[in-house]
């Protein structure tokens, strides 16, 4: 069938999303990879988010303008987060 080989193509594709589970009680997302940056949204443990697979200073970008502390976030199973 169709989904299954939209299934077989994204199980053996060359590209997986990189998405990550958070793992502290909260965390800041904040505008850039500081620890003193503005905080624009926070997120709480156990929430799966789509990540990008830029770090920088110790964080991870999750979307422009939103990063968080790399420590704090674990990359799911099978995901790509370089």
């Amino acid at each position: 069938s169709d989904l299954e080989r939209r299934n077989a193509s994204t199980a053996t594709g060359t590209t997986r999303a990189c998405t990550v589970m958070v793992t502290a009680d909260a965390l800041n997302a904040r505008t850039s990879p500081d620890g003193n940056a503005p905080v624009v949204d926070t997120y709480h443990r156990g929430e799966v988010v789509s990540a990008d697979r830029t770090t920088s200073n110790g964080f991870r970008e999750l979307a422009p303008g939103r990063w968080v502390a790399a420590e704090f976030v674990e990359p799911t199973p099978g995901s790509d987060c370089g």
